[in-house]
């Protein structure tokens, strides 16, 4: 895990999640729409153009916006509710070698929020495998 400080009082966290997929138009899928979003990252996903809202069972939801993107490569989005400057990011890697695909996804935690950060996207990722990816 890399980490370094921005101009927020958060961390920038940085992971990498080896993917079973070698497909990229599957793995673009899965992170940059709405269906592919609900079939691993929340139970919910609602676009309206820029604007998505992420729903978590009854009570949970976060609403983010697409702040930049690159058809099959990442998708970064900034949470409305979060400090300016930060942001996730969810970028799909290929290793030119071995044809293997691998997300690396950058988020922002609180100084003391690393591992709290890195279990949320672990449990996520962990549901990006059970799609086959």
């Amino acid at each position: 895990m890399a980490s370094d400080k921005s101009a927020t009082t958060k961390t920038k966290v940085v992971f990498e999640y080896e993917l079973s997929s070698q497909s990229i138009s599957m793995i673009w899928d899965a992170i940059a729409t709405a269906p592919g979003m609900t079939a691993w990252f929340a139970d919910e996903v609602s676009v309206s153009g820029k604007k998505y809202h992420f729903k978590w069972g009854k009570h949970e939801s976060r609403d983010a916006e697409l702040i930049n993107t690159r058809q099959n490569t990442y998708v970064r989005f900034h949470w409305l509710d979060e400090e300016p400057g930060t942001f996730f990011e969810i970028r799909i890697l290929k290793n030119d070698l071995t044809a293997n695909c691998s997300l690396e996804i950058t988020d922002f935690a609180d100084p003391d929020g690393a591992d709290d950060v890195r279990s949320l996207w672990d449990t996520s990722i962990d549901a990006l495998h059970r799609c086959g990816l």
